[in-house]
């Protein structure tokens, strides 16, 4: 579940962890001096060779209409974040390059062509009458992913995603990284049918081929989660089997065909730290839109007034990805179960229209009635035989199996 943050007067914030981590409420002292409400939120980083993204909001009081509803479990309400939208964003270089990005879908971005490894690049905003400026970096290289794979210890266990880096260019030096990935997994209909209860006609029909329910479908999520780390503490500069994800065997996400696309960058020692202490406060990815204590550290400040500015922008000569595959037929896992369902016995027509109108949808038809029997009817719930139902796309992704 999502982390829930709600300000305590004169700058207390309380973070409310992960259920499944520990079930517990730790207190977060934000350092928030009153007043400060309206700061600048930054965050995204400048890509060599690439698409650079900057994202730019301003905080708001997490009373305010729209964030609450966002973080009800089951709510159907989304909140907007409180976006600038008329902000003039360039990345600038020490050699006096500049790229002006446009603003577009959320965010500013500009395809930043090859930058100079001698160069730093930074940067400025100019929004609402004030400058603000990050602070400049030297393009960082990532070194490769060496190998991502999955492992399950047996009957019953998890599925573990594990990553393992390529040597740094220099071993000896501490290297930080971040990661991002996106998932997308096939979804199969818990239920099937080919007959439907015609009102008009008052019996089963077969259902034309043009209406028939999709065999098959997709969804795609990206992480959430902040996932950050050194190699302080690690052999060589290298992370060996570093457990990235752990799925439940009972996930619905590797019942069939899954994968994983890993995203590495290389980052500073300061992005690190910001990172960390992002994770510290119980933010999520996507915290830049929420309310930010201000005593997070961060590269960005404002060069015409006392105004604070929250975030970090990075700066990457490449980043690095790597696609994972699992078969749910190669591993231990429990298929999803289909929900409840209704038998009608020694039923009528009238009962099989009541059932159409609440929505149910028939799936096995059992007629004996020519032979002194009865009617007998199955019904099921639609998004059982229907997996748009439930968020799945029926378009197959260029990348997942089968492939052509």
């Amino acid at each position: 579940m999502k982390r829930i943050a709600s300000f305590i007067k004169k700058a207390h914030f309380i973070a409310l962890c992960t259920f499944m981590l520990t079930g517990c409420i730790e207190e977060y002292n934000a350092d928030l001096p009153e007043g400060e409400t309206n700061l600048l939120v930054v965050s995204g980083t400048i890509l060599s060779n690439g698409k650079s993204e900057f994202f730019i909001t301003r905080s708001v009081p997490l009373k305010e209409s729209g964030y609450e509803d966002y973080h009800t479990y089951g709510s159907n309400h989304t909140y907007r974040p409180n976006i600038v939208y008329n902000a003039k964003v360039t990345i600038c270089g020490t050699d006096g390059t500049e790229y002006e990005c446009r603003y577009q879908n959320g965010n500013y971005s500009y395809t930043t062509p090859s930058l100079n490894t001698d160069v730093s690049y930074y940067i400025r905003i100019e929004c609402e009458g004030d400058v603000y400026e990050s602070k400049p970096e030297k393009p960082i290289r990532t070194p490769d992913i060496k190998e991502l794979e999955y492992y399950q210890k047996g009957d019953g266990a998890n599925i573990e995603i594990l990553l393992s880096t390529a040597e740094p260019d220099d071993p000896s030096k501490t290297t930080y990284y971040t990661w991002n990935y996106t998932e997308t997994w096939e979804v199969r209909p818990t239920r099937h049918t080919e007959i439907y209860y015609d009102v008009e006609a008052k019996k089963s029909m077969p259902i034309p081929l043009s209406r028939q329910y999709p065999e098959r479908g997709w969804k795609t999520q990206k992480n959430t989660t902040i996932l950050t780390e050194s190699t302080a503490h690690y052999a060589d500069g290298q992370f060996t089997k570093y457990q990235i994800l752990d799925i439940p065997y009972i996930s619905e996400r590797v019942s069939w065909n899954y994968c994983n696309e890993l995203t590495q960058r290389a980052i500073s020692k300061g992005e690190y730290e910001y990172n960390k202490a992002c994770l510290q406060a119980g933010w999520e990815m996507g915290g830049l839109f929420t309310p930010q204590p201000s005593a997070l550290p961060s590269n960005i400040h404002c060069t015409t007034s006392k105004k604070r500015a929250l975030g970090y922008i990075g700066c990457a000569q490449n980043v690095v990805s790597k696609r994972l595959y699992i078969d749910g037929t190669k591993i231990y896992r429990e298929l999803p179960r289909p929900g409840g369902y209704t038998k009608l016995t020694d039923c009528i027509e009238a009962d099989c229209e009541k059932m159409v109108y609440r929505g149910m949808v028939l799936y096995i038809w059992e007629d004996s009635r020519l032979t002194q029997g009865t009617l007998t009817t199955y019904w099921g719930y639609p998004e059982d035989f229907d997996v748009r139902l439930n968020g799945a796309t029926t378009e197959k992704p260029y990348y997942m199996p089968p492939f052509d």
